[in-house]
């Protein structure tokens, strides 16, 4: 198991789900925030990437996922991950 990956919250590595591998940069001076979204909504809280950190996760298969900046209450974007590829914000 490797020890660099992560998973959103609620969700164990051991589901029995398609996952995805994505990574995150956050290049900011503060902590952004990443929701799922379901049904076009705001839903549970999947991770938090602090400042000038490098994450990589694994993902549920078509997750849509919005992006917030720890302060702000209107959405940076809305992004429906793609297998291998890396997130650069902002």
């Amino acid at each position: 198991m490797d020890l660099s990956i992560y998973y959103p919250y609620g969700i164990p590595f051991w589901s029995d789900i398609d996952f995805i591998s994505v990574n995150f940069i956050n290049n900011e001076d503060r902590e952004i925030n990443i929701y799922f979204v379901k049904n076009k909504k705001i839903d549970k809280l999947a991770c938090i990437i602090l400042p000038f950190h490098r994450r990589k996760y694994r993902f549920p298969k078509n997750s849509i996922v919005a992006i917030f900046n720890h302060k702000s209450e209107k959405s940076y974007k809305y992004i429906k991950l793609q297998d291998g590829w890396t997130y650069i914000y902002p």
